[in-house]
């Protein structure tokens, strides 16, 4: 059986928390939602895109959502990881590695256009990178704070 304080302290550590994933989640999916509608129009070219950007807000979402509820231990940082892994693996597979080959039927021909989109690729991964290793970073100080921690309780 629960008892009355497990339940009072397990209410004031999630509600906060789920309040404020719902708050992210809306506040996320808001440009992801309108993004998607930008796309529309351009889905005869690009028919690929607007189930890429629906799956990819909703895995970021589903780690954002995780993000929030794991704050404050060391699971937050090992997802942190994950969605930065998520988010470049989406970005590969979005961008065709960097080559996008597009066929644009105009008045009976097709006209085959070809972008090089290597070097945003290359930037975005980067920038996937960095927040690996800020990821990291931060994990290995909070498992020294901890010790630390730890450490001083014991003097």
């Amino acid at each position: 059986m629960v008892e009355k304080g497990q339940t009072k302290t397990f209410v004031r550590k999630f509600v906060p928390r789920i309040i404020k994933a719902a708050l992210l989640v809306v506040i996320t999916y808001l440009p992801l939602y309108f993004l998607s509608a930008f796309i529309e129009p351009l889905q005869s070219f690009l028919p690929w895109y607007e189930p890429l950007t629906n799956i990819f807000a909703a895995v970021f979402i589903i780690f954002l959502v995780v993000g929030v509820f794991t704050s404050g231990t060391i699971y937050q940082y090992i997802f942190g990881v994950a969605r930065a892994l998520v988010v470049m693996i989406f970005f590969i597979y979005a961008l065709n590695s960097g080559i996008i080959d597009l066929a644009v039927p105009i008045e009976g021909s097709t006209i085959n256009i070809m972008v090089d989109l290597r070097v945003i690729l290359a930037m975005l991964v980067l920038v996937c990178l960095l927040g690996i290793a800020k990821n990291v970073v931060q994990a290995i100080d909070f498992v020294s704070a901890k010790v630390e921690m730890k450490e001083l309780e014991r003097v």
